[in-house]
């Protein structure tokens, strides 16, 4: 067997560059590795030949139907996914040494297959191929995700597993691989310290497989005419993936219908918001000023949440 060549390094196996002239067959591949969460640094051969044609937002497609608006910006001189790549990460339930392979498909897209350390293509998480036929049938849009930035938080998923049988302790590399997000909190929202400890507690109770989306009630989501409750635009591109639909609020025992409908405000972007239905909800919870909603999105039933309140007083 031969030697590795002089200079050779190990993280130099997380870039590949398939040399091809046509823009529509640049493939490369990433092991996710270090710091994977927050960014993913392209290839510099792929940043270097696409010099001024990537736009500033890129679409990456998974295995799903699903597409994932993610900003595209240079960090220290590299060409990076930044802003929308932690919710993709979140969406597909990523983790360390897992393997993607991306095609980039034209300016603004690239498709991507995902495989676990073994070598197997892993299946997207059944409430994406519940949604996939949505997912494909959406219009294309292009916009800047940072704009509405959401907080991504990351709590550690081991109150939510038991413990390994073997009594064997895990290093902190495995530790933080198997860290799930488990809530998104929406951009410019500010939680005192007492409000923090409730949530994480709750969402460590709740455990759930997919993000809880929590919301700060505001007046305009219990009073006036118009009340509604708004997700933010990176949840909604995620998780509600359709145009309107009638979701089932369950709340203390009881449920609630209320209506779902997508809306893109000029120069902004494109969101799911509670409306119809929403104000009975409020009303018969007696949500006031201040007071946390939970919004759990269950994986066993269809366009169906869990909503859970904590006070703020």
């Amino acid at each position: 067997m031969g030697k590795p060549r002089k200079g050779w390094r190990e993280k130099d196996a997380s870039d590949h560059w398939n040399n091809q002239t046509d823009d529509q067959c640049k493939r490369f591949f990433k092991v996710l590795i270090g710091d994977f969460r927050k960014r993913l640094v392209l290839p510099d051969k792929l940043a270097l030949h696409l010099r001024g044609k990537i736009a500033r937002s890129i679409k990456l497609e998974s295995r799903s139907g699903h597409t994932f608006d993610v900003q595209v910006a240079k960090n220290s001189g590299r060409v990076v996914l930044q802003s929308g790549w932690e919710l993709f990460i979140s969406a597909h339930g990523l983790k360390k040494l897992d393997f993607l392979v991306f095609k980039y498909d034209g300016i603004c897209r690239m498709k991507v297959l995902i495989f676990d350390p073994s070598g197997c293509e892993k299946v997207p998480p059944c409430f994406f191929t519940k949604n996939a036929i949505n997912g494909r049938q959406r219009k294309e849009e292009s916009f800047d995700i940072s704009s509405n930035y959401a907080k991504v938080a990351n709590i550690s998923s081991s109150s939510c597993s038991p413990s390994e049988s073997s009594g064997g302790s895990t290093s902190s590399e495995e530790h933080e691989a198997h860290s799930v997000p488990s809530y998104i909190l929406p951009r410019g929202t500010s939680l005192t310290n007492v409000q923090n400890k409730k949530l994480e507690e709750k969402v460590q109770a709740i455990c759930s497989e997919i993000p809880i989306y929590v919301c700060v009630m505001k007046k305009t989501n219990i009073s006036g005419e118009h009340q509604h409750m708004r997700f933010s635009g990176e949840y909604s591109e995620a998780y509600l993936l359709f145009r309107e639909k009638m979701l089932m609020l369950h709340c203390h025992g009881k449920s609630w219908e209320v209506m779902c409908r997508s809306q893109v405000p000029s120069g902004q972007c494109k969101f799911q918001k509670l409306c119809k239905g929403w104000k009975r909800f409020a009303c018969d919870n007696n949500l006031q000023v201040g007071d946390l909603c939970l919004f759990e999105l269950l994986e066993t039933k269809k366009y169906t949440m869990n909503v859970h309140i904590v006070r703020g007083k």
